[in-house]
């Protein structure tokens, strides 16, 4: 099993997280896609966490990111990195929606997005596209992005800062705070 990786805005990255970061007096850090840790390896953390499903990436607990947020205590958390490949749309609704991760814990994202990129069924459902999208995927999946941020709306979040990289994909990388 091949695992996709982005890791051409590496240092933008790496920035983000020190930006979304700042006001913490102390980073407790859960990197749900950890590969073999590089993103947090020079910023300062008391606790750091990593989840990667492939077993020869890092020093990571080896399970699936999904299935992990369901056995971990997410309160002992402040920072949850959810660097996929892909729109983690359920992933972050699930850490919204959970009652232990914190209010003021920063929830990093990466949302990569094509024509191509397939709308999660979980948004199809919560926007009620379910019924038209087999008949025009396209014509949804180019805003699969835009119904990531209107899916942290519904859930709370008010505010959330992210940039833009174009290549062959459209890729947004942010972070929020969860309200």
């Amino acid at each position: 099993m091949r695992t996709q990786t982005d890791n051409k805005s590496f240092a933008n990255k790496v920035f983000l997280r020190r930006q979304a970061t700042q006001h913490l007096p102390e980073l407790r850090v859960l990197d749900l896609f950890a590969g073999q840790n590089v993103l947090w390896q020079n910023i300062p953390s008391a606790r750091y966490y990593g989840v990667e499903i492939l077993p020869e990436k890092g020093a990571n607990l080896n399970a699936d990111a999904h299935q992990a947020i369901e056995s971990l205590d997410l309160a002992a958390f402040n920072v949850i990195d959810c660097d996929t490949y892909g729109i983690p749309f359920a992933l972050c609704r699930k850490l919204l929606q959970n009652p232990a991760v914190q209010p003021g814990t920063v929830i990093l994202y990466t949302a990569i997005c094509s024509v191509y990129t397939r709308v999660p069924n979980d948004c199809l459902a919560l926007f009620g596209l379910q019924d038209l999208y087999p008949h025009a995927p396209g014509l949804f999946n180019r805003h699969a992005v835009s119904f990531f941020f209107d899916m942290l709306g519904k859930l709370g979040v008010c505010e959330h800062r992210y940039y833009t990289t174009h290549d062959s994909y459209k890729k947004h990388y942010g972070y929020f705070i969860k309200p």
